[in-house]
């Protein structure tokens, strides 16, 4: 190089003083003769072209016998220098350009494509791989030799330059020769490393790289991609098609998926091996469509092996395998999401089927086995990434929720799956019921709003809930537990404010009541006022509580006289509102006393105020009839029945009824229990339990459906309100749309709230066209 750079300077300035010696007397005299094109083609294509095809001719395994020396290199580089530099008519420039490109096609014709062609299979391969490393190696010092034309000639007249004439070259004489034999060998190598048979991977990689590097110096994939990507891309298809149908013959579902995940895996490992990277996205493309896609609905229906079977057995692995291979393909996942659908609606309806057979009984443990089943289902579903088989894709999810509507919303005898759930959280949630620890009630009831949210019919279960938090309220009157404030929360997250604001008021209204009771307590200790008896009353908001009975209860005194002052009190407090007391709710601590084997003793009662009525009776008298408990007391006779009941036959006998029995009649005696006797000193009765009548539960319908109606009417109202006029059809889906959320309203049904609405002048019917409604102001 540095006698490159002198050459050069000598040459451009031509009067400045050179350095002694003999090696740059030499080169002045080289640069004051003119060389002829002959004589100069002569020793660049002996000293050049032919030793360099010598030299790596007679290398083996990469160590050369001989080699160019620098000398050699920079005279070679000077003489192509001097033949460019010459002034007309001796620049050889154009001359020495096609002089190296007939140099590079006759080696390759006569000397590279002889070789490689007289080989086979492997071989050819090899000797393909080592010729064109050697003509690379060939290339790059002859680029090096020949710079000058590629810095000048070449760029001033843009041409090929010499590296990608020699590529080029090779490509159109060299490669295009042999490529259909090269790709056949390849592919073979290919086929047998699928067949577990031990390849050379590193030669694959060399050749395609070959393939690669045929697309120049722009690194385009046009050759690799026409000549070899495509075949392969289509005997992968043809072998896997082979390989798909011979599996699904033979093998089961869970044993082709392995097989099916292993070669997949394989494949990406071949990319990544010896395959251009831009191939992996194709090449996995055809080995789904060939194992998976092509052959997926029969795999799905094995008889003994196939989706649904894995479902039965709770096969957890094969179901995550299956959804990772399935979700590869676009149109994989819908077949699958459709059985896991169908599967859990048998399921589901099988339980339905079996509990309606005995649909008189405890209906309890059916919804714990629907809370257990939705745990498996939603577990199998998963939540997220890597979570659950399915991993928590949206499609799974909705078949979960479509399948569960369908037999969540199937009746049980005559019970509504809505009052199940209700009854099943009063369970939770009462204090007399099942004991659980906080974070096990707060699981259970978040899995309970969860069934709950595949009811169509929300409101019925609001009814029935609102029912039953009334009497957990007024029966266990202590601060509202944190579990009632949780389950309102969790039920007005999922249906909205409106849908909780009456259980929310009752909950609001007992903590009122608290501050109403202290008040009152105060303006007794103010007044100096003497009550006979302790009271704590409950001041409920008539609209947020359930409708109950009124009656005509004649109170003992005691009791009678705190109402009164009670009722005084609040008036002062309040104006316009009316105390209404409902008796059946109340409660009452009776101190009894006992005369057991003639000795004293005292009992605290704890009893309905029903039950201290009937006890305060016997202050008077020992013994009476029914029938003059009746008349004292006012009430009707069945009701009555039930809390003279609980007194005499049940757990705590503190009254005998003459004749024994369950049965009572209006002249049986009822007698006051002096040797009645416990040893607890503080002692909770307990009600002979009222069944829920179908009459209640008809009249609890009742009321749902009344509060549809309004409901149905206002979400009318809105959208006309808003909409100004619309057709039918429209009006009735989106009023469905609206009320969705609380219950399925039928069309019928809101037809029918139309026609109202319209006879009540709020809508008026077009006159040109019956179909299309008119909001009036």
């Amino acid at each position: 190089v540095g006698r490159r750079v002198q050459a050069e300077r000598q040459r451009q300035r031509p009067g400045r003083q050179r350095r002694a010696g003999a090696a740059s007397q030499a080169l002045h005299i080289m640069n004051a003769q003119v060389i002829q094109l002959e004589d100069g083609w002569n020793k660049l294509k002996t000293g050049g072209v032919l030793k360099i095809e010598e030299i790596l001719e007679d290398a083996s395994g990469g160590v050369y016998k001989h080699r160019i020396s620098t000398d050699e290199y920079s005279q070679l580089y000077t003489t192509v220098y001097t033949m460019c530099t010459q002034k007309p008519p001796n620049n050889w420039s154009e001359p020495l350009y096609n002089n190296y490109c007939e140099a590079v096609i006759d080696y390759l014709t006569a000397r590279i494509l002889p070789r490689i062609k007289e080989k086979h299979d492997e071989a050819m391969l090899r000797e393909l791989v080592r010729r064109w490393e050697n003509h690379k190696t060939i290339i790059r010092f002859l680029s090096h030799v020949f710079k000058y034309l590629d810095r000048f000639y070449v760029k001033r007249l843009s041409l090929p330059e010499l590296a990608e004439v020699g590529s080029q070259k090779f490509l159109e004489i060299v490669f295009n020769a042999v490529k259909r034999e090269v790709r056949t060998a390849i592919l073979e190598l290919v086929r047998r490393e699928r067949e577990c048979e031990q390849v050379d991977k590193q030669l694959i990689k060399s050749v395609i790289d070959i393939f690669v590097e045929m697309g120049g110096s722009r690194a385009s994939l046009e050759t690799y991609a026409t000549d070899f990507e495509e075949m392969l891309l289509s005997t992968t298809a043809d072998y896997y098609s082979r390989e798909s149908a011979k599996w699904a013959g033979n093998d089961s579902f869970p044993e082709y998926m392995r097989k099916a995940e292993d070669r997949l895996k394989q494949e990406q490992d071949r990319v990544a091996n010896y395959l251009h990277s831009s191939t992996e996205e194709k090449l996995l493309k055809v080995c789904e469509e060939q194992l998976l896609q092509n052959p997926e609905q029969q795999l799905l229906e094995k008889e003994h092996s196939g989706c649904e079977k894995l479902l039965l057995d709770n096969k957890t692995e094969d179901l995550s395998r299956m959804f990772r291979l399935f979700s590869r393909i676009p149109t994989g996942l819908p077949p699958i999401a459709n059985i896991v659908r169908k599967h859990i609606t048998d399921v589901g309806l099988a339980l339905v089927k079996k509990q309606s057979v005995n649909a008189e009984g405890d209906l309890m443990p059916y919804v714990q086995e629907l809370l257990d089943i939705h745990d498996k289902y939603t577990e199998l579903v998963g939540s997220g990434p890597e979570k659950g088989c399915f991993q928590g894709h949206n499609i799974f999810h909705k078949a979960m929720k479509e399948a569960f509507e369908v037999f969540v919303n199937k009746d049980i005898g005559k019970s509504a799956t809505a009052e199940l759930l209700s009854n099943f959280c009063d369970n939770l949630l009462k204090k007399s019921g099942e004991r659980l620890s906080d974070e096990a009630l707060e699981d259970k009831l978040e899995k309970v709003v969860r069934l709950f949210g595949y009811l169509f019919d929300k409101s019925t279960f609001s009814q029935f809930y609102r029912n039953q938090l009334a009497k957990r309220l007024l029966l266990a009157p202590s601060e509202v537990d944190s579990a009632e404030r949780s389950m309102i929360a969790k039920l007005k997250l999922r249906c909205g404010a409106q849908f909780t604001s009456k259980l929310e008021g009752m909950v609001t209204d007992m903590n009122l009541s608290q501050d109403i009771q202290s008040a009152f307590a105060e303006h007794v200790k103010d007044k100096e006022l003497e009550l006979d008896t302790d009271l704590t009353v409950q001041v409920l908001t008539t609209g947020f509580w359930p409708t109950y009975k009124s009656d005509e209860l004649n109170l003992p005194k005691e009791m009678l006289q705190c109402i009164e002052t009670f009722k005084a009190f609040y008036d002062l407090r309040t104006s316009h509102r009316r105390l209404r007391w409902v008796h059946s709710l109340g409660s009452a601590t009776v101190v009894g006393k006992f005369t057991p084997s003639g000795k004293s003793k005292e009992h605290d009662l704890l009893v309905s105020t029903y039950q201290a009525c009937i006890l305060l009776l016997f202050n008077e008298a020992d013994s009476m009839t029914f029938s003059d408990i009746q008349g004292h007391l006012n009430l009707p006779a069945e009701e009555l029945k039930r809390y003279v009941l609980s007194l005499c036959v049940g757990k705590y006998k503190i009254l005998t009824k003459d004749p024994a029995g369950k049965e009572v009649a209006p002249t049986d005696k009822i007698t006051y229990n002096a040797a009645f006797s416990d040893r607890a000193r503080r002692i909770k009765v307990p009600m002979i339990a009222a069944k829920i009548t179908q009459e209640e539960k008809d009249a609890t319908r009742a009321t749902v459906d009344e509060d549809r109606k309004h409901a149905i009417e206002a979400a009318i109202v809105r959208i006309m309100k808003t909409r100004k006029s619309l057709d039918h059809q429209k009006l009735v889906l989106e009023a469905s749309t609206q009320l969705m959320r609380h219950f399925k309203p039928d069309p019928k049904q809101i037809k029918k709230r139309i026609e109202d609405l319209i006879h009540r002048e709020y809508l008026e019917r077009d006159p040109s066209n019956p179909n299309l409604y008119k909001y009036l102001a």
